[in-house]
């Protein structure tokens, strides 16, 4: 299992991002999906079986929700390991 992060583009109401998580969860390998604020960004538990980042990405388009298109590297390259990622 790996953790997949989508930071949000644009603010969004909690109604969209329930419509977002729920249509990654309805996508085989994503099996848990978390909303954060301050950013806002869903996390997304999947195997080693789900689509690529790009069909992930596009899923949440779908639902009304635009992502960053880039998740953005740790600064330093350094990690804390605390994101999963």
């Amino acid at each position: 299992m790996k953790t997949e992060i989508f930071t949000i583009a644009i603010p969004i109401n909690a109604e969209t991002a329930e419509r977002a998580a729920a249509s990654l969860k309805a996508i085989p390998g994503v099996h848990e999906v978390s909303l954060f604020d301050a950013p806002v960004r869903l996390y997304a538990r999947i195997d080693d079986n789900a689509p690529a980042r790009a069909d992930l990405v596009a899923a949440l388009n779908q639902a009304g929700v635009l992502v960053d298109a880039e998740r953005k590297p740790h600064a330093g390259g350094s990690c804390c390991g605390s994101c999963g990622g």
